[in-house]
């Protein structure tokens, strides 16, 4: 059996926020550009974020931790910190319900993300890639 390179994040929220109709893509845009590199000087690691194909006002996201203290850390270290301070409303405007919050832990001891080949484009990245057409 290959393990992976480097398990990350034993502990893990799964986070599920129901927003106001039409503001998915506005939340989305500013957890890109001022939430994701923030969290992680933190000392969290944004694992993935994804769209509900099935409901357009959810967006879901995975954040991971090392332990339990280093998550009590982080939380404290990002929620009291400039950058939340300053976008925290814009982010609460776009939104309905943000308490639905799984903590997680692996079901098993070597369970978890290899996350060693991890690599996200940046904002422009990104923003570039969506705006080229897709063909079929």
């Amino acid at each position: 059996m290959n393990r992976p390179s480097r398990l990350a994040s034993p502990i893990v929220e799964l986070r599920q926020y129901t927003l106001k109709p039409g503001q998915r893509e506005t939340l989305i845009a500013l957890f890109d550009r001022e939430f994701i590199e923030s969290q992680e000087a933190a000392g969290m690691t944004i694992i993935g974020q994804f769209r509900d194909l099935d409901r357009p006002d959810m967006f879901i996201w995975l954040r991971g931790f090392a332990d339990m203290e280093a998550r009590r850390k982080a939380l404290t270290a990002f929620y009291d910190g400039p950058v939340w301070a300053e976008h925290r409303n814009a982010a609460n405007a776009t939104m309905i319900d943000s308490d639905d919050v799984l903590l997680l832990k692996p079901a098993w001891p070597d369970a978890g993300f290899d996350l060693s080949k991890r690599e996200r484009s940046t904002v422009s990245e990104g923003e570039s890639k969506s705006a080229q057409p897709h063909l079929d």
